[in-house]
């Protein structure tokens, strides 16, 4: 009975080991029409960028890292309109940016197979007369909180939001 204890025990911690993402690695698949980069920063966390050129338009890019502080999920929300908030207010003041006076903050959740999580974003126009998004989102794997921005054209904002759907954990390559 003793080693049953045991190996129920072992059994148990081996399977959690093999379905958890600690090393906070994700694969990513990298729509059409643009290059995934996955740098390794000093401290380990890798950092992931897409991005896009489009002729005649400003470069749109998304990026997502490993949240750097322990927090849990359900302050993803609040977390992520608190990010969007002061990138809102921010944005507002740069004269290189014009945000229409009926312009709001629009939130949505994301449910993907691996990532769960809340995205934030407005619309406004670049110097060029461009309609941009800027995007804040924060997902977890069940594992490790994930954090990053869109800044990028309307028209790859759609685009954008399917990233989430090919996230995968390292545990699930």
């Amino acid at each position: 009975m003793k080693y049953l204890v045991l190996f129920s025990i072992l059994l148990t911690h081996f399977s959690c080991a093999e379905t958890s993402n600690e090393s906070g690695v994700l694969k990513i698949d990298a729509p059409e029409g643009s290059v995934l980069k996955d740098k390794v920063m000093g401290n380990g966390v890798h950092f992931y960028s897409i991005k896009w050129k489009r002729k005649n338009e400003m470069a749109s890019v998304f990026m997502i890292s490993k949240w750097p502080t322990a927090m849990p999920v359900s302050k993803i929300p609040s977390t992520v309109k608190k990010i969007i908030g002061d990138t809102f207010a921010s944005t507002k003041k740069k004269a290189v940016s014009s945000i229409e006076k009926e312009a709001k903050i629009q939130d949505l959740e994301i449910s993907e197979k691996f990532v769960l999580g809340n995205l934030a974003y407005f619309e406004h126009t670049d110097e060029k007369g461009n309609r941009r998004v800027q995007s804040i989102h924060m997902v977890t794997d069940g594992d490790v909180i994930w954090n990053g921005q869109f800044s990028g054209s309307k028209e790859l904002f759609e685009t954008y939001k399917d990233i989430f759907k090919t996230m995968k954990p390292e545990n699930q390559l």
